[in-house]
């Protein structure tokens, strides 16, 4: 039985049964711009190969939808994905067993570069990362953006015609689409997931198009952020730059006498699936090989995975590590650390440039400490696949996780769920929405690169009780996708039903934001 086959298996049947009591008679679709399946050219002339992209959404969302049915509506991406469609652009997968339905949309280049490159990835995403200095305000991005969005909305329309449905939508791609479908249906009910941070006030507000985005979102009947500071300040911004009616009490907005509640429901990632692959039979020989490449001896071996992006703190890690080996000589030819650094938007300029610095440092900061037999960092510049992945995540001392500004970020747990063996460390960035969920981390402020270094010579020193302690504390603070889903699905019934949403876990913190809100309003 294949690992996602497994998935299917452990994971999303105990929230398929809980989907279809919450939502009994009703169609599950769901919208994102990434597709889960991927046709792709075979090596011969007319062969179609089936990839899964890269993704840890898209990866954990199949096993629900196998055991829901339903629709996924997402861009087609693949090179041969026009050719393995019907007629109404749709494909049966998973391909060797369908069990839901895939509809595809089709984006042309000027598609790509202006709604998906240019306003999604040059506008929104910095935006949301409190980086409003780098954006790029084009209208022609944002006709492109609403006009992508008219169309992932039609699709659902035509997905829905004649059922009764819930919507729910994936992502800052997707800000407009809910409205849209409102209009048309406003029977269906629809719930939305942004990922990414929402920015406060002060930066959001300079986006021109700031009201429409958040009455295309307040479309929803429930919106899900990760934290509840991200909760507060979309509350914050619709009550600025919209008027709605903001209750803080119970977290809801409502506009045009539609009500949407609003709650933190911290992503996580799928945990048995990690823990499998690092514990796989050749598992120890995996490790024992990477440390000989890497760490050979009593060297240490200290890991960072992330997207070569300005979100994730690379260059602030590398001055950090600079900062350690000339302050701390004692850790020369003692620590190695692989940093994965996956390739990203790189037509971007602001992407290309940032690559090109962190090369440069990387190869300044080795050819200054270096010897002929140790690399202080090795630079890996591909994504690795999630089984090798929880090889190198079990083979490391330690996980440095630097980012500036982060939604969740899932490495840090995907790094907790593959040590198996509970000795390794991890330091993680104070601004990564990881840090409000789990505990057992040494907290890192990435701006800071003297008390960086620091703090990693701490974490090489920490006795091994203490080194096991931490892993069991985080190990036991970490929730699973599944769990993700059921308490998106939990607090999306009684949204639906015009009741008040459940708090999910996090009263304590909503409620002490939503208080400080009414405070500095009153």
């Amino acid at each position: 039985m294949d690992s996602d086959a497994r998935r299917a298996l452990l994971g999303a049947p105990d929230v398929g049964p809980l989907f279809r009591e919450l939502f009994p008679g009703d169609r599950l679709i769901v919208v994102s711009n990434r597709e889960p399946y991927e046709h792709r050219w075979g090596q011969d002339v007319g062969d179609i190969e089936v990839r899964r992209p890269a993704g840890g959404l898209t990866s954990a969302l199949d096993p629900l939808m196998r055991a829901v049915g339903g629709v996924w509506v997402a861009w087609g991406s693949g090179e041969a994905d026009a050719q393995a469609v019907d007629d109404n652009d749709r494909v049966g997968v998973p391909p060797d067993d369908p069990s839901y339905t895939l509809r595809r949309l089709w984006l042309d280049q000027h598609d790509i570069h202006r709604y998906y490159l240019g306003f999604s990835n040059q506008f929104l995403w910095p935006i949301c990362h409190l980086r409003p200095e780098i954006t790029r305000v084009r209208a022609r991005y944002w006709e492109r953006y609403r006009r992508v969005n008219r169309r992932f909305a039609e699709a659902v329309l035509d997905e829905a015609r004649g059922a009764d449905a819930v919507v729910w939508f994936q992502d800052y791609h997707l800000a407009l689409a809910p409205q849209a479908v409102r209009e048309r249906r406003p029977d269906l009910s629809l719930g939305h997931f942004w990922h990414i941070p929402w920015p406060p006030l002060e930066i959001y507000g300079v986006t021109p198009q700031a009201g429409d985005l958040i009455r295309g979102l307040l479309a929803n009947d429930l919106m899900g952020f990760q934290l509840p500071s991200h909760c507060v300040n979309f509350l914050h911004c619709a009550e600025e730059l919209t008027g709605a009616t903001v209750d803080w009490e119970t977290l809801t907005a409502e506009l045009d006498g539609h009500r949407c509640q609003v709650r933190a429901i911290p992503i996580s990632i799928d945990v048995e699936a990690f823990e499998q692959a690092a514990s796989v039979p050749d598992a120890e020989e995996q490790v024992a090989r990477l440390r000989e490449r890497y760490a050979p001896g009593d060297v240490k071996l200290g890991l960072g995975v992330d997207r070569m992006d300005y979100s994730k703190g690379l260059p602030e890690k590398i001055k950090a590590l600079d900062f350690l080996f000339e302050r701390y000589p004692e850790f020369r030819g003692k620590l190695s650390v692989v940093q994965v650094a996956v390739p990203s938007r790189t037509s971007i300029e602001a992407y290309d440039e940032l690559t090109q610095k962190v090369e440069r440092m990387v190869w300044e900061l080795n050819d200054r400490f270096g010897t002929e037999d140790w690399r202080p960092i090795h630079l890996i510049k591909q994504a690795l696949p999630p089984d090798r992945l929880a090889i190198l995540y079990r083979a490391s001392d330690l996980c440095l996780v630097g980012s500036l500004m982060d939604g969740m970020n899932l490495v840090a747990k995907e790094y907790v769920a593959s040590q198996v063996d509970g000795a390794g460390v991890l330091l993680l960035s104070r601004f990564a929405g990881a840090a409000g969920v789990l505990d057992g981390y040494i907290e890192v402020n990435p701006y800071d690169p003297e008390d960086y270094a620091r703090l990693i010579r701490d974490a090489l020193s920490l006795p091994e009780e203490e080194r096991r302690a931490r892993m069991r504390r985080l190990r036991g603070s970490l929730g699973s996708i599944y769990d993700w889903m059921a308490d998106f699905f939990r607090a999306w019934a009684p949204a639906r039903r015009g009741e008040g949403a459940p708090m999910i876990e996090t009263t304590h913190e909503e409620r002490e934001g939503a208080q400080m809100r009414a405070a500095v309003d009153g």
